[in-house]
This record gives C-alpha cells, sequence and structure tokens, in this order.
C-alpha cells in the first residue's frame, strides 16, 4: 500500500511540475525539516484526493493545476510564498515621527553664570561687562558665546578691524560671528538629529530622506530583516524601507475643496409637478431609508396612490442634492476629540470611486464624506480638514484610521502647514495585535 501511494505521489509531482522522477528522489535526500513536514502534508492530500475522487476526476484535477502552472488560467493564481519568506519586501508605511524644522540646540560645555560666581570667590570681586566706549565695536545683539553662552555683554571683537571673530571675556574662548559652515538643510531627522537630503522631487511631492548609517530608525528596522531578506538587500536595496522618510506635499487650495453635487438650476425645484410632501415622502424612502428608486416608485403608486416613475424619484434627488449638501456643511456644528475613519468604493456611472468617511465617537456625527476617484494622499487630506473644520480652536483631535498609509501622510501635511493638534491611531485587521488596536478598536468599529 506505501509503495502504490509513494508512486502515486511521485507521479502528480511529476506531472505538475514536469520534472523527471530522479530529480525526486535526489530532492526527497536533501529536504530540510520544514520542506518535509510539507512533504508529509502534500502527502495526506493526495491519499485524501484518492479517497474522495475517481481516476478520471483526479486527473481532471491534475490538467486543471497544470493549466494554472502554465499560467493558462488568468483568475486563478498559486500561493506565493515570497511575502511570507521576505515580509519586510516593499512593505511601505509612513514614519509616525514628523521631522524637526530646526536643529537641536547643543547645550554649552561650561555655564558662564557659574563661571562668573567662581571669579567672584577667587577675586573677592564680580567680572565687569565688556566696556565699549565705541559703539561700533560693539558685539552683535543676540551674540552667545559657543563655550559659556555669556551673552553679548561679555564679547568684543579679537581681529581688529574685519570684526569677525569673537572672544569671551568670562572663559577666554573665540567664537566666530558669521559661522562658514551652516547647514542649509530643511528637515531634520526625529531620530538622530542628521539633516534631511531631498531624495526625490516631483510635481505634488518632495520626499526628504535620512543617510545617517547610525540612526536608530535605521538599525531598528535593518535588524528586523531575516537572513533571506538581508541577502536579497544586497541585490534590490531600494525595495525594502529601512531609513526615515517624510514626504512634503505641494497642495494647492483649489485642490483641497472638498466634493461637492453638480449644481442644477435653482428654478428646477419649483417647476416639478407635484407638491412638496410628495417630494419629502420619495426622499425619505429613497434617501433616508436606502430603497431603490423603482421600489420607491412602487410604494408611492400602490400605498400613496402617487403616479410617480422611479426617474422621477431620480431626477427629484439630484435636484435636491446641492441644498442637502450645503446644509449639511452649514449646520454640522462642533466635532468630538475622537473621530473614526475609513473608506469604501462605491460604483459612479459604472467606474469604481471611493468615499472618506469620518465619524464623531460621542454624537455620531458624519463629519466628511468626499468622494474621489483613488485613495492618494491627497483626498485623505480633504476629508481630514472637513473633519476637523468646525472643531474647537486648540482643541486636540484624535484620528482613529486603518492601515492606509495616506492618512499619516495627509496628518504630517494638515499638522506643518495649518498646525492643528492632530493625532493618529492606527486599528489594522481583525485582531488586536497591539495595545493601541485593542485600545481604539470600538472607535473604528463605529461604521
Amino acid at each position: 500500500m506505501n509503495f502504490l501511494l509513494n508512486s502515486l505521489f511521485s507521479n502528480v509531482l511529476v506531472k505538475l511540475t514536469c520534472l523527471p522522477p530522479t530529480f525526486l528522489v535526489g530532492f526527497k535526500r536533501t529536504t530540510s525539516k520544514k520542506e518535509a513536514s510539507q512533504v508529509k502534508k502534500t502527502t495526506r492530500f493526495v491519499i485524501w484526493i484518492c479517497s474522495k475522487f475517481t481516476r478520471r476526476e483526479i486527473e481532471q484535477i491534475i490538467q486543471g493545476l497544470i493549466e494554472v502552472l502554465a499560467n493558462r488560467n488568468p483568475e486563478v493564481k498559486p500561493k506565493d510564498d515570497f511575502k511570507e519568506k521576505h515580509p519586510n519586501y516593499r512593505n511601505f508605511f509612513v514614519d509616525p515621527e514628523p521631522p524637526l524644522k530646526a536643529p537641536p540646540q547643543k547645550a554649552p560645555k561650561l555655564n558662564w553664570k557659574e563661571l562668573l560666581s567662581n571669579y567672584q570667590k577667587e577675586k573677592g570681586h564680580p567680572l565687569l561687562p565688556v566696556n565699549n566706549k565705541d559703539p561700533k565695536t560693539k558685539a552683535p545683539k543676540g551674540s552667545l558665546c559657543r563655550v559659556c553662552g555669556a551673552p553679548a555683554e561679555y564679547l568684543y571683537f579679537n581681529d581688529g578691524k574685519k570684526r569677525s571673530q569673537l572672544k569671551c571675556k568670562v572663559c577666554s574662548s573665540l567664537s566666530q560671528v558669521h559661522p562658514r559652515h551652516r547647514n542649509k538643510a530643511k528637515y531634520y531627522c526625529p531620530h538622530c538629529s542628521h539633516s534631511l537630503y531631498l531624495w526625490k522631487e516631483r510635481k505634488d511631492v518632495s520626499i526628504y530622506k535620512c543617510d545617517n548609517d547610525r540612526c536608530s530608525s535605521f538599525l531598528k528596522n535593518k535588524g528586523k530583516l531575516n537572513f533571506a531578506e538581508k541577502l536579497l538587500t544586497k541585490i534590490k536595496s531600494s525595495q525594502f524601507k529601512l531609513r526615515y522618510q517624510y514626504r512634503e506635499y505641494h497642495f494647492s487650495e483649489k485642490q483641497l475643496r472638498h466634493s461637492a453635487p453638480e449644481e442644477k438650476d435653482a428654478s428646477c425645484l419649483f417647476k416639478i409637478h407635484n407638491s412638496l410632501n410628495t417630494l419629502c415622502l420619495a426622499l425619505t424612502f429613497h434617501i433616508s431609508l436606502g430603497i431603490s428608486a423603482r421600489k420607491t416608485a412602487f410604494i408611492l403608486r400602490n400605498v400613496f396612490s402617487l403616479p410617480l416613475s422611479y426617474q422621477s424619484v431620480l431626477n427629484y434627488t439630484e435636484i435636491v442634492a446641492p441644498y442637502c449638501h450645503r446644509f449639511n456643511k452649514t449646520y454640522k456644528g462642533e466635532v468630538d476629540h475622537i473621530q473614526a475613519g475609513d473608506e469604501t468604493y462605491i460604483k459612479v456611472r459604472g467606474k469604481n470611486h471611493f468615499v472618506f468617511f469620518f465619524i464623531s465617537s460621542c454624537n455620531r456625527k458624519i463629519t466628511a464624506y468626499h468622494i474621489e476617484k483613488s485613495r492618494d494622499t491627497l483626498p485623505a487630506v480633504i476629508a481630514i480638514n472637513e473633519a476637523i473644520r468646525t472643531a474647537s480652536p486648540g482643541e486636540e483631535i484624535t484620528l482613529v484610521t486603518d492601515g492606509n498609509p495616506s492618512y499619516p501622510a495627509g496628518i504630517h501635511f494638515i499638522n506643518q502647514n495649518y498646525e492643528p493638534n492632530l493625532t493618529h491611531k492606527k486599528v489594522v485587521g481583525l485582531q488586536n495585535l497591539d495595545k493601541e488596536s485593542e485600545e481604539f478598536r470600538p472607535f473604528k468599529e463605529l461604521y
């Protein structure tokens, strides 16, 4: 029996992979423990197939699998274990920490106040500031000693008429009035304070990157790679996101407009052949209750004896949509400090579009509903802007979303340009794999 099963198993593998039986024999002798367990699972699967299907059905199954392996069936693809072996390959995410706009100030090596106190104890009298008789020889206002931090009152020029070098009367150290080497970087890494360089520049975004090999973020991400990924980085290093990056988006006010229904002629609302009560009744069934236009017309005709076609219901909806949209934006009111956001796709004239929703956590109010053709950063920024538009000044708002990288990128853009106090919390998947997901999942389930 075992001989027949092994023979059947070998024949199935030969037909699936189109390889000679000698290859399979050598393969079994050199397999690892993981591959050996996989072979045992496949053997049990073959036994199950033999117990459930006839010989003819098994031949049809084999023929179908051969077509899948030959890419002749575009709808069915075999499982690709490359992502399982390389979990960090092409794993794009937005770094949650915003960049620094200025390098951190280094603390002076000495304290000028302590030096003055010690001088007074040793000499018996305080050290007086520099007495400049000529106002032109005074040190520039705001100058500080780079060693002890003494103010301009204790500094004086040390190079005659050049006046480019200052000497400190407290610690006798030299400082430059205008340092030659100035760092012209725009942003700095929040992990290592190293300057970010302009890595890529496009029409709507500029990407800055940290190239410090000793950066804690780089070392942490590099330590997550397994052995196979470390080998792959030598060939395709650009496919692994290891270094800190910041995306600076260049969105104009015109691009940040919220989507709105198409405006119709204002007089169309008063040209309908039915009363406003009929209009409100049709909208109640079609919009508030979510009933289709055909069923709404059927209910109005058979229950209320109103001869209204489904096309009239659709026309009424298009006419009233701009009024309802302006009403929602005008009387939205204040929002809660915690809001949940998500996006879903809808069909608009046969094409896929995406709706970005935000909902308040306490009053369950829809605070934004932006429609766009993509799930990029721009529609996320528009939806977030609308969601926080009526928030109280200085209110700390927390946004709870899924793992879509458009949300943290949009929050970075808003915090850098408009300076509100936005905090992002991410809830990914259906299970709580971290404390953040466990704490904020109830808000994500509001939808």
